[in-house]
């Protein structure tokens, strides 16, 4: 059975496992449209508008039947005629053949069906169905308004199967190692707020609470410089609840975590394929042909477990081997310091704001948690503030200009997070003395 795909470059897998390829940008936009619109008949207007748009050529109908002859001897025909003519345009009758965006469809709903209920294997559907991309959906393809709607639409699917698969992962005990891939997304599609919120979720689950507060910062400013509005309920719902480390944000026990996730890159680069899946057989050598789909590389074994979240008193930065002015990092109540040199400006005590009405810990899953005042005990992990994993000894290299370097470098991000952690608790109070 022939399979067209349309999730990278427009190409045709035949019966035989090659790969067949149009050889020029026309050619594969009229093959994506009249796949789009398998068994539809597409008039000529149409086409000769999703080709050539506002400027066709002179003698349109002739160049078009042109390119539908070459496509007809392109594609493989056992007896089977792909494109009809009509009298008034064309149809392709797909027959057998499937489409990878079928595929792609079918699995990424039975993966979002079983996110609830099991995670886990919403995790490998939701990995099989992205695997299945191999670039920008109708890569090379979008000339007209029927080919750049449908790559528009598709991209969003594939979003929205993102988002559920890094859910799914979280929902798992997942959140090391995933953090990349979220931060990557978030910046590639910064008016996605979901994005977000599951980094400030992993980032939580991580040890590593004064990231996941500078994510929604950064995700504030974003939205107002853009946008001009505040982050929407979800997000401030989020970060309530990391504030007042609610029970909710620890991940269910007893879940089986997914396979490894692999990054998939911004929709304008390569998208590469992760997960299981089956590699095509070579190309032959009709036409014009692209090398076949490179296999996906193995899932790697599952992550250790996540730590837990923070909800005891706030570790000392000796325990990462820190000693001198910056070794207090953690937040022991109300009123403590963030860890920065005394004196600077970030060490001001933040203090935390009463609970009003509706405020305390929200409980994510649709359970209203009890109220009070905002508990900001726990520990800032130090190991990626300043892009060092820790220093063991620091008396013992107390010579070292790099060392010296990195140590003023993580003074200073650690003051930079003080400052937006004491904005962000002015600006609740604000809100909960309006409210």
């Amino acid at each position: 059975m022939s399979e067209f795909r349309l999730l990278g470059p427009v190409t045709v897998c035949d019966t035989a496992g090659g790969v067949i390829a149009p050889s020029g940008p026309k050619q594969r936009a009229l093959l994506a449209t009249l796949v789009l619109h398998a068994g539809q008949l597409l008039s000529v207007d149409r086409l000769v508008e999703e080709l050539w748009g506002s400027a066709p050529p002179a003698n349109a109908s002739n160049a078009l039947q042109a390119h539908v002859a070459r496509l007809r001897r392109l594609l493989p025909a056992p007896g089977h005629e792909w494109i009809s003519t009509l009298p008034t345009g064309y149809l392709l009758a797909p027959g057998r053949a499937s489409t990878d965006v079928a595929r792609f469809t079918r699995l990424s709903g039975q993966g979002r069906a079983a996110l609830p209920h099991d995670p886990g294997q919403a995790a490998q559907l939701l990995q099989r169905a992205l695997s299945l991309w191999r670039g920008p959906a109708l890569q090379d393809s979008r000339h007209g308004p029927l080919c750049t709607a449908e790559a528009d639409r598709l991209e969003e699917q594939r979003l929205t199967a993102l988002e559920a698969l890094y859910e799914a992962s979280l929902q798992c005990g997942r959140s090391t190692g995933i953090t990349a891939g979220l931060e990557r997304l978030s910046a590639d599609h910064p008016l996605r707020e979901r994005f977000y919120d599951l980094l400030m979720l992993a980032l939580y689950r991580g040890g590593r609470q004064a990231e996941a507060l500078g994510v929604y910062e950064r995700a504030r400013r974003h939205l107002i410089t853009t946008l001009g509005i505040e982050p929407g309920p979800a997000l401030r719902a989020r970060l309530e609840a990391i504030l007042n480390h609610c029970p909710t944000l620890t991940p269910p026990p007893h879940q089986t975590p997914p396979p490894s996730l692999h990054q998939h890159p911004s929709p304008t680069a390569r998208i590469h394929p992760s997960g299981p899946g089956r590699p095509p057989g070579p190309a032959r050598s009709r036409g014009d042909r692209t090398d076949p789909m490179a296999p996906p590389a193995p899932a790697c074994a599952a992550d250790p477990p996540a730590l837990s979240p923070l909800t005891g008193p706030a570790a000392s930065a000796t325990s990462a081997g820190m000693t001198g002015p910056v070794a207090s990092a953690g937040l022991t109540g109300p009123g403590a310091s963030v860890g920065v040199p005394a004196g600077s400006p970030g060490g001001a005590g933040l203090v935390a704001p009463t609970a009003g009405a509706g405020a305390g810990c929200s409980d994510l899953t649709g359970s209203a948690g009890p109220t009070g005042s905002v508990d900001l005990t726990g520990s800032v992990d130090l190991t990626d503030l300043g892009g060092s994993a820790g220093f063991a000894d620091p008396a013992g290299v107390a010579g070292s200009a790099d060392l010296a370097g990195e140590l003023a470098h993580l003074r200073a991000r650690i003051e930079e997070l003080a400052r937006d952690q004491q904005d962000l608790l002015r600006r609740i109070q604000r809100d909960q003395a309006v409210h």
